[in-house]
C-alpha cells in the first residue's frame, strides 16, 4: 500500500483544521474499509493522506471519517458511484518534500479542488521519525507492518510514563517488552546496537514480572514482601506529622520535642526507636504539667488520638518490623549490581500507604545525597497497578502514598527519578502524577469515566485517535506524546518471556482426568 502514492479524490470543503474530500478514482472507492485498521486497503480510518501546497510542499491529513453522501436515497442500479463517499480528515502537519522533514506547524492551507492522495512509505516514515541520539524500537505500526516504531528513550524512560488499559489488553506485556529492549533493541542513529546498565525498580503487586527477565540475560534482584526494611527515622518532622496525622495545634509540637529528645538521648544522630515515642510522649507531657494530674489528663486528651496512631503501628507485626530498623533496602537496591530489582508488593491497602510513603522518602533522600557523587545517574521506578496507591479520591487515612509519589513526580527528574505510571483505572490516579507524564502508551480502555478522563488529559489534536480506543485488539496501543514522532497506532514488540500475566485456564482447572 505505502510504495507509491495514489490519486483518490479531490477536497471540497475545508473548515478549520478539518477537510472533506469527495471520492473520485472508481478504482479506490471500490477499496474503501469502513472498519479501521484493515492494512490491505488505501482508505481506511486513521490513514494519512495528503495535498499538495501552492508552495509544493505536502499538507498531511489524518482520515477520521468515512461515509456515503447518498446514506439516505434508496439504492439505484443506474446511480454512478462517482463522487458518492466523502472522507473526512483531520490536518496534521506539513511535508517538506527537499528536506524530508515533516512538520507538525500548519501556516498554509490547500486550494478548494486540490487533488488528495494516499500517503508513500516515505512521508509515513517521515511523520513517525524522531530526532534523537538514540532509538527503542517499540513494535510495527498498524497502519504499516513493515514499518517500525521507535521512541527517544531519554525521554520515554527518563522522564515520566503512563500506561493505561484494561485487564488483559497487554499492558504487562507491554512494559515487559520496553524494559527487555533496553537490552536488545537500543540504537544509536547509525544503527548499532548500544549496551546498557540499567537500574530499574518494579513494584510487583501481582508479582508476575520475575518470569520476564530471565537470569542469563539480566542480573535480577527479588526483594520479598518480608525483606523491605524502610527506617522510619529519616522522615523529616513535617513528615512525621503526616505520618502520624499530628494536629499542628498541639500534636506536633509534642510530637517534635520527643523526636528530639530521643535523638538527644541516641548521641545527638537521627535514629530512635519508634516504639519509645509513646512513653517519650508521656513523659513529655508530665514534664509540661509538672505532675498536675488535671493538666496532665487535659493534654494526654489532646494527644490521646496521636498516641493511638502509633500503638496501632507498633502493633502491627505486618508494618512495625518494616519500619523499626537499622537496615536501609532502598540504599541496598541502589547500590547493587542487579539491573532489575522486583519488589514483591502484593501489600493490603494500609500497608501499602506506609511503604509507599518510606520508600519514596528514601529513595528522594538517597538520590538528592548521591547525584554528584553517585556513578548512578538514573532510576527508573514502575508502580504497577497504580490506582491502589496512587489515588486521587481515596480519603485522608490513605493519602501517605500518594504524598511522597507526587514529589517524585513533580521533582523526581532532576536527580534522576523517572517514573512509569500502570493502572486499568486512570481516572482514579492522581492527577499530579498523570500531569508530570510526558510520554503516554494506551491499550484497550472500554469504562466511559476512564476514556473521559483520557480525553481530557491529552492534547485535542488526538481526539479521534482516541475515538479508536475502545476497539484496539490485545498487544495493540496508542502512543501518545514527546518521547513518539507522532502519535500513532503500535502493535507492540512481542515480549519474550512473557509475565505472569496469562488469561485463566478455568475449563482446564476444572475439567476431570478421564
Amino acid at each position: 500500500m505505502f510504495g507509491s502514492s495514489l490519486k483518490i479524490g479531490k477536497l471540497v470543503k475545508i473548515e478549520n483544521l478539518t477537510i472533506l474530500v469527495e471520492i473520485t478514482e472508481r478504482d479506490i472507492v471500490n477499496s474503501i474499509s469502513l472498519k479501521s485498521g484493515i492494512n490491505d486497503f488505501v482508505v481506511s480510518i486513521n490513514k494519512f493522506i495528503y495535498a499538495v501546497l501552492p508552495n509544493s510542499k505536502k499538507i498531511i491529513a489524518r482520515i477520521s471519517k468515512i461515509y456515503d453522501r447518498n446514506l439516505f436515497i434508496n439504492d439505484n442500479i443506474f446511480t454512478d458511484t462517482q463522487g458518492k463517499f466523502l472522507v473526512e480528515a483531520e490536518l496534521v502537519g506539513i511535508y517538506d518534500d527537499y528536506l524530508k522533514k515533516f512538520d507538525t506547524g500548519i501556516n498554509t492551507f490547500p486550494i478548494i479542488g486540490s487533488e488528495l492522495y494516499s500517503i508513500n512509505q516515505e512521508i509515513y516514515s517521515s511523520v513517525l521519525k524522531i530526532d534523537s541520539e538514540y532509538l527503542l524500537d517499540l513494535g510495527k505500526s498498524y497502519n504499516d507492518p513493515n514499518l517500525s516504531l521507535f521512541a527517544n528513550p531519554d525521554i520515554l524512560l527518563g522522564k515520566h510514563l503512563g500506561v493505561f488499559g484494561n485487564t488483559g489488553t497487554g499492558k504487562s506485556c507491554t512494559i515487559a517488552s520496553i524494559l527487555q529492549g533496553i537490552k536488545r533493541r537500543l540504537k544509536d542513529k547509525s544503527g548499532r546496537n548500544i549496551e546498557v546498565n540499567p537500574k530499574i525498580i518494579i513494584f510487583d503487586s501481582n508479582n508476575e514480572y520475575e518470569r520476564a527477565f530471565p537470569t542469563n540475560e539480566f542480573r535480577v534482584k527479588v526483594v520479598k514482601k518480608d525483606e523491605l526494611k524502610l527506617p522510619h527515622y529519616y522522615l523529616s518532622f513535617t513528615e512525621y506529622y503526616k505520618f502520624l496525622g499530628a494536629s499542628q495545634g498541639v500534636q506536633a509540637p509534642v510530637l517534635k520535642a520527643v523526636i528530639e529528645k530521643l535523638r538527644q538521648d541516641n548521641g545527638n544522630t537521627d535514629s530512635f526507636a519508634f516504639a519509645d515515642l509513646h512513653d517519650g510522649i508521656v513523659k513529655h507531657i508530665e514534664t509540661m504539667t509538672n505532675n498536675n494530674a488535671y493538666n496532665f489528663n487535659q493534654w494526654f486528651g489532646w494527644n490521646a488520638t496521636l498516641i493511638n496512631r502509633i500503638d496501632r503501628i507498633v502493633e502491627d507485626e505486618r508494618i512495625f518490623p518494616l519500619i523499626e530498623t537499622d537496615q536501609n533496602t532502598v540504599e541496598e537496591i541502589l547500590t547493587c549490581e542487579e539491573e532489575i530489582i522486583i519488589i514483591q508488593a502484593d501489600f493490603d491497602k494500609d500497608e501499602f500507604d506506609i511503604v509507599m510513603f518510606l520508600f519514596s522518602k528514601l529513595l528522594y533522600k538517597w538520590s538528592l545525597n548521591n547525584r554528584v557523587s553517585s556513578s548512578r545517574k538514573n532510576i527508573l521506578v514502575l508502580f504497577e497497578e497504580a490506582h491502589r496507591y496512587i489515588n486521587e479520591e481515596e480519603n485522608a487515612d490513605y493519602k501517605l502514598g500518594n504524598y511522597y509519589i507526587e514529589r517524585l513526580a513533580r521533582e523526581g527528574r532532576k536527580f534522576g527519578i523517572s517514573l512509569i505510571i500502570s493502572s486499568q483505572r486512570p481516572s482514579e490516579l492522581s492527577k499530579t502524577v498523570l500531569s508530570q507524564c510526558n510520554s503516554y502508551i494506551v491499550h484497550r480502555i472500554t469504562n466511559k469515566n476512564d476514556l473521559e478522563f483520557i480525553n481530557k488529559l491529552l492534547s485535542k489534536s488526538n481526539t479521534n485517535l482516541l475515538k479508536l480506543i475502545p476497539g484496539l485488539e490485545r498487544q495493540y496501543a496508542v502512543v501518545i506524546g514527546e518521547a513518539f514522532g507522532y502519535s500513532d497506532i503500535i502493535k507492540i514488540e512481542t515480549a519474550s518471556p512473557t509475565p505472569l500475566s496469562d488469561d485463566p485456564k478455568v475449563i482446564n482447572n476444572w475439567k476431570k482426568e478421564i
